[in-house]
């Protein structure tokens, strides 16, 4: 028989909201901060996400939506990824 595989969701904090992460995800070394970070977070839809989502704390956003600071961030990390192939190859 098999598991079902958990739901995984990308959220954000509602505007001005301050939501805290979960104790397991800390403990789980899963993510290091005490809040949600504005930008997003991708989790494993739980109970706790979706009393939070309820209490309208979150927003579920497209898992492909990125703004454009987290989009650069990522960009460069490629590109210097890329690049330190590129050196160890020479």
């Amino acid at each position: 028989m098999m598991g079902t595989q958990p739901e995984i969701v990308f959220i954000k904090p509602k505007h001005g909201r301050k939501v805290p992460i979960p104790q397991y995800m800390r403990d789980t070394q899963e993510y290091f901060g005490e809040y949600l970070p504005e930008e997003g977070l991708q989790v494993q839809k739980t109970l706790f996400w979706i009393r939070r989502k309820q209490d309208d704390d979150i927003e579920e956003v497209s898992q492909f939506y990125t703004s454009p600071i987290v989009q650069e961030t990522s960009d460069t990390a490629k590109t210097k990824l890329k690049k330190a192939k590129e050196e160890t190859q020479e």
